[in-house]
């Protein structure tokens, strides 16, 4: 009998569907046609076990078996970083914020804000069918970093877990593609330079990270969950040099205060995505950028009334 070859199916072909919960790990049931993501970079761990070692001693070399105690699924992605369009409207990627202890404040034609919360922290199913396999991935907490550069994309880079759930055959879901809009570049001409303690400087690179503690949850009871127990934000920027009388990092470090830290992506009214820091420098170096004398600053960012150390403002 002649060997039948199964059907291959490919990595490329992926479709993921995001939409937050009304109770924290019930399926919020995402279709295609309302919540479809415009994901880049996705990477998907579907079977992460935590397991127990047995201990079983045996007159010979060799395992002695393991517990899987618990199951979990892992997915991580990037997404653009850009306003909606239209001031004072979510924007697509208001689910993955609002599962990252973020709330989210809507300004009718001005503006949607989002802000840490250290209390009533949403969740978020996530459906991704990878060629005709679905996973569900309910009670979904994120972290969420933010990447600018220069010449390059704008990106929000997510990283969210769930407990696990049995994969199931199903049809690649029919997704609407609409209300994602275009991104521009991190450039001169697209981007805002960055402000530091009042000082307007130019950058070349920005990283900030909410540092969202994620803590696997697997309590008789029963009591399973994925949920954010602490955040320990961090950030850098490389930023032109200019005369120490103009701006003085080691000055800024020395004092230990907290300074604002402010720069905004985008300049089309409706796309603008602002992002405010409270900040102590904690960390001076020299870098070059295309050989100009540049320092990288390491920050920490800091609450001062609580909660308040980053929010992102879409314009």
């Amino acid at each position: 009998m002649a060997n039948v070859l199964a059907q291959p199916r490919f990595w490329k072909k992926k479709a993921i569907l995001i939409k937050p919960e009304v109770t924290v790990g019930v399926d919020a049931e995402p279709t295609g046609a309302a919540n479809w993501f415009e994901a880049r970079n996705v990477s998907f761990q579907p079977f992460d076990a935590q397991t127990a070692d047995r201990n079983i001693i045996a007159p010979w070399m060799g395992n002695s078996e393991k517990l899987i105690t618990s199951k979990y699924a892992k997915l991580s992605f990037e997404l653009a970083l850009v306003g909606p369009g239209t001031a004072g409207q979510a924007p697509k990627v208001a689910p993955v914020l609002l599962a990252a202890a973020m709330a989210e404040t809507l300004t009718a034609d001005t503006s949607a804000a989002y802000n840490l919360v250290s209390e009533a922290i949403g969740s978020l199913t996530a459906y991704i069918n990878v060629d005709g396999t679905l996973h569900k991935l309910t009670g979904c907490r994120c972290n969420v970093s933010v990447s600018l550069s220069a010449a390059g994309i704008p990106l929000l880079k997510v990283s969210l877990e769930s407990v696990f759930i049995a994969p199931a055959s199903g049809a690649m879901p029919i997704v609407d593609r609409s209300g994602w809009p275009i991104e521009q570049p991190v450039t001169a001409a697209t981007t805002a330079g960055i402000v530091i303690d009042g000082t307007t400087l130019a950058y070349s690179t920005f990283d900030l990270d909410l540092g969202n503690q994620l803590k696997r949850i697997d309590l008789p009871g029963p009591q399973t969950e994925i949920a954010i127990v602490d955040r320990a934000p961090t950030g850098s920027v490389t930023v032109l040099a200019p005369a120490l009388g103009v701006f003085d990092p080691f000055a800024l470090a020395t004092a230990g205060e907290v300074v604002d830290v402010v720069t905004t992506q985008d300049n089309r009214a409706g796309f603008k995505a602002r992002l405010d820091v409270k900040a102590r420098v904690i960390g001076v170096d020299y870098e070059r950028i295309e050989e100009m004398l540049a320092y990288k600053l390491t920050l920490e960012p800091t609450p001062v009334a609580g909660d308040d150390e980053i929010s992102l403002t879409y314009l």
